[in-house]
């Protein structure tokens, strides 16, 4: 039997053509049979998943992505029918899986890339929402279909929330509507929109980005953007601690001297050409 989540490892390449020590982690679910949709053990498994990349120090990004044509029809059935008969306990339990695999993604101190196609239903948008940024091909659809089965995306909202303006966020859950790709793109949940046969070079060309900045500058600011957050976008103290501290680092130090002498800093690597990225329908 298949594993139903998967983790693996993509090589990088440093300036001087060798292999580095330094790696992508892969995240996909893998149940291309239901649309990837997940269960509370698929969950449990994700988040342990997630928790092996943040303990990973040679771990420069993580790209979520499935196997198969669709991203992820959200909850699965045989889930969802569980839940309809369980009791009060037994569904806050459940949620608690759910809670604790968003907000390990929502905490990574690496940057996290989402890659949608076809359907992303119910959780998956939330998983779009949550991780720092998605992509999608241009046939990729989004759905908050909670209310259309009497239900509510509650764990999710406040990713969601983040992203998408009230508005807008409002008609799509209040609705429960099938959103295209270019609409979730002018709402702020998708933050690219390509062809399916353009994604792979795409992909990579917005990984070797990512690879080309400081990752400690990187997790700097994931923590203040989460500080940031918390203080309802109030000018605080922490800020002037944030840049003072980074300045001083050795990372702002390489960063700083790598420019006036006109070279790459040491942290630039790339990813390997003959590696696929795109997890293709």
């Amino acid at each position: 039997m298949s594993e139903s989540v998967l983790l693996e490892y993509i090589p990088l390449v440093g300036q001087n053509g060798s292999i580095s020590s330094d790696r992508i982690a892969c995240l996909s679910i893998n149940r291309p049979e239901s649309a990837n949709a997940f269960s509370g053990d698929i969950l449990v498994e994700m988040t342990k998943k997630i928790h092996d990349v943040k303990q990973d120090t040679s771990i420069r990004v993580l790209l979520l992505q499935s196997v198969g044509k669709h991203f992820s029809a959200g909850a699965d059935l045989g889930w969802m029918k569980e839940s309809a008969v369980a009791g009060y306990e037994k569904n806050l339990d459940e949620a608690a899986k759910l809670t604790s695999m968003f907000e390990s993604l929502n905490h990574l101190e690496v940057p996290t890339v989402a890659v949608c196609k076809g359907a992303a239903y119910g959780g998956a948008v939330g998983l779009a929402a949550v991780c720092d940024y998605t992509l999608a091909t241009e046939t990729a659809r989004f759905c908050l279909s909670e209310t259309n089965v009497g239900l509510l995306p509650a764990v999710i909202l406040p990713y969601l929330s983040r992203k998408i303006p009230l508005g807008i966020l409002k008609r799509w859950t209040l609705s429960g509507q099938v959103v295209p790709s270019h609409e979730a793109l002018g709402a702020g949940l998708v933050q690219r929109v390509i062809p399916t046969q353009d994604m792979e070079s795409e992909l990579r060309t917005e990984i070797n980005h990512l690879l080309s900045s400081s990752p400690e500058a990187q997790k700097s600011y994931k923590h203040l953007q989460l500080e940031i957050d918390r203080n309802n976008c109030m000018q605080g103290h922490y800020t002037a601690e944030a840049i003072a501290n980074v300045r001083a680092s050795d990372s702002g130090q390489e960063g700083l001297s790598s420019f006036f002498e006109k070279r790459k800093p040491g942290w630039v690597v790339t990813v390997k050409d003959d590696l696929q990225l795109f997890k293709a329908p």
